[in-house]
């Protein structure tokens, strides 16, 4: 996803360039709708620069199309609008800038420059690939980020999945990760969590998403959690929410921190299993699925299956 480019550019927690967030940049909102007389434009990735008061409005471009219209409300948008639909803090004086700031794949480059100039729209173009990060077409109105982007930034492979899914993202990765936030409240020692606070242990990025997305976004949080907790009955209940009960609660009925850490191991690899079993409705490869879903539970098991050994356990 092009928009975890973006993201860890801002802040990779040093397994990716931090080029943008060197720069003084920051996340500071997904998917912000902004309104105009002549109609809507969502920009994926809001980017402040507090020091120099400007805006980077980042569209994240996975295929090779540029939608005219989209591209021509980019390219009129307004600061003081986006500070607002951000709720940006804005701590220095003076004026506010903003550049619209397209990311893509290097092989779709050439088509995304052929798009924004048929639109009349002049911005630059990060292009990227496992190997480096490309400037490409305008300059940028901040000097830094030319003087950072004046020769290609290499990269060791893609970007750490700081931003994992967004309202689009099929229902299997949202059951992935709501697993591995219910395994992280287990190991805790929780008995049961309330579903906003699941979202949020699921999607660390969810505080800075705009309202209407937060929204959808809990929604699919909400779902998987009926049908994690319908695949493993004996380790979790889904308990809707009602009159006397808000918001809804996923209730843990066993704990693998209970047991010996032998069955703890076992416990949390039986959890692992039922949530494999279950290859219905799954739109990508269980390979690729599995390479995902083992990497967010990497914190609790290890490659050969065993749990992670704790310090009151060595």
């Amino acid at each position: 996803m092009p928009v975890n480019v973006l993201s860890a550019l801002c802040n990779s927690g040093n397994s990716y360039p931090e080029v943008l967030g060197t720069s003084g940049y920051y996340v500071s909102g997904l998917e912000v709708p902004i309104r105009a007389d002549d109609g809507t434009v969502v920009i994926d990735v809001v980017m402040f620069q507090p020091e120099r008061n400007i805006i980077l409005a980042g569209e994240a471009k996975s295929g090779t199309n540029v939608e005219g219209r989209q591209a021509g409300l980019y390219g009129r948008l307004r600061a003081d609008a986006v500070i607002q639909a951000a709720s940006i803090n804005v701590p220095a004086r003076g004026d506010l800038r903003i550049q619209p700031l397209y990311c893509c794949p290097a092989d779709n480059v050439d088509r995304i420059l052929q798009g924004l100039d048929s639109a009349g729209v002049d911005c630059p173009v990060l292009a990227f690939d496992d190997e480096s990060i490309a400037h490409r077409g305008s300059p940028f109105i901040d000097p830094t980020l030319g003087d950072a982007f004046a020769d290609p930034v290499p990269v060791r492979g893609p970007p750490p999945r700081k931003v994992p899914v967004d309202n689009e993202s099929p229902d299997h990765l949202f059951d992935d990760l709501v697993v591995v936030a219910s395994v992280a409240e287990l190991s805790r020692g929780r008995t049961e969590v309330s579903l906003p606070a699941l979202a949020e242990q699921a999607l660390p990025h969810l505080p800075i998403y705009a309202k209407a997305a937060r929204h959808q976004l809990v929604q699919k949080v909400d779902a998987a959690a009926r049908r994690v907790a319908g695949r493993n009955g004996a380790t979790f209940e889904y308990l809707a929410r009602t009159a006397t009960r808000d918001p809804a609660v996923v209730r843990f009925l066993r704990s693998p921190e209970d047991a010996a850490p032998q069955g703890r191991t076992q416990s949390y690899q039986a959890i692992r299993r039922s949530h494999r079993g279950d290859p219905q409705d799954r739109f990508e490869s269980r390979s690729t699925q599995m390479s995902f879903f083992d990497e967010m539970m990497g914190e609790f098991l290890q490659g050969d299956g065993t749990m992670v050994e704790r310090e009151d356990e060595q």
